[in-house]
């Protein structure tokens, strides 16, 4: 497991942040601003990096963006018996964009102000997707997975359990999407994610949903009694997103994780779940 930052910061050219970058031979981009006085400054770096501790300091003194990510190796993803799986190719909007989320006909908006919903009938985008050698997408905005036909043959080979494949309808000619289906999780886990310290969340002053920030640090942690036995395929009971962002995380068995590894297939990446089980009184004595 690897905790990878992905920074940008505005820095003008003699900017003390712009030299250091310069003088550890980080490896960045560089993309000149109007005006000309100041310049967008990108680099990933691993925080398992020497150089880490020297950057973290710019960045308090700075600031700018730093965005947090857990990478996790193919072993660890092959060894644990559940992932989260998350779409990493994103494109285009659900449809009608201008009206999202308020008038999808895809979903039932079970509370106006934090956006939480069930999905009620297949969801529509504005056009094919572009896919190169990717076999998963999904639009802005939504969580929801589309995969081509390849994929739900191969799932079906191996017998996977607790999906369904529904429609993608082209938004203006309503006619079925020949190139991606959806991969619809209908089961719902029960209660049971472990919320670290660092993993910050709200409350609906509304309907009083709490929804979690995007967990991107670390390893998600949740309780054995809140999964569904017998399945390969699950959501947690969880929400997470802000504002109009809401989205339950998908979870797949290590065996669906490992053969979509074998595939090679593109567009989805794989986090690791702890599933923590339940003490005995003996155990916590």
């Amino acid at each position: 497991m690897e905790i990878l930052h992905r920074i940008s910061i505005n820095s003008k050219r003699d900017a003390k942040f712009l030299i250091a970058i310069h003088t550890m031979q980080i490896k960045h981009q560089v993309i000149e601003l109007p005006g000309g006085e100041s310049s967008l400054i990108t680099f990933e770096i691993f925080e398992s990096d020497q150089r880490w501790n020297t950057i973290a300091n710019l960045i308090a003194l700075c600031g700018g963006v730093d965005i947090v990510e857990t990478i996790f190796s193919p072993d660890e993803i092959r060894s644990a018996k559940w992932l989260r799986m998350i779409s990493v190719h994103e494109q285009g909007y659900p449809q009608p964009k201008m009206s999202w989320p308020f008038k999808q006909t895809d979903r039932e908006l079970l509370c106006l102000k934090c956006a939480i919903y069930r999905q009620i009938a297949p969801m529509r985008i504005a056009k094919e997707p572009h896919l190169g050698k990717k076999a998963f997408v999904h639009t802005i905005w939504t969580n929801e997975i589309f995969c081509i036909p390849e994929v739900f043959r191969g799932l079906e080979e191996i017998q996977a359990k607790g999906y369904e494949s529904w429609d993608v309808i082209l938004h203006k000619s309503g006619q079925i999407s020949e190139k991606v289906r959806q991969l619809y999780v209908p089961s719902i886990a029960s209660p049971g994610l472990i919320a670290n310290e660092g993993l910050r969340k709200t409350v609906c002053s509304e309907c009083g949903t709490i929804k979690y920030y995007a967990h991107m640090r670390g390893i998600m942690k949740i309780k054995e009694e809140a999964l569904i036995p017998e399945t390969d395929f699950m959501l947690t009971h969880e929400w997470f997103g802000s504002g109009y962002l809401a989205w339950r995380e998908i979870l797949v068995s290590g065996r669906v994780a490992s053969f979509i590894l074998d595939q090679g297939w593109q567009g989805v990446r794989f986090k690791v779940v702890e599933v923590i089980q339940k003490q005995t009184e003996n155990e916590k004595l």
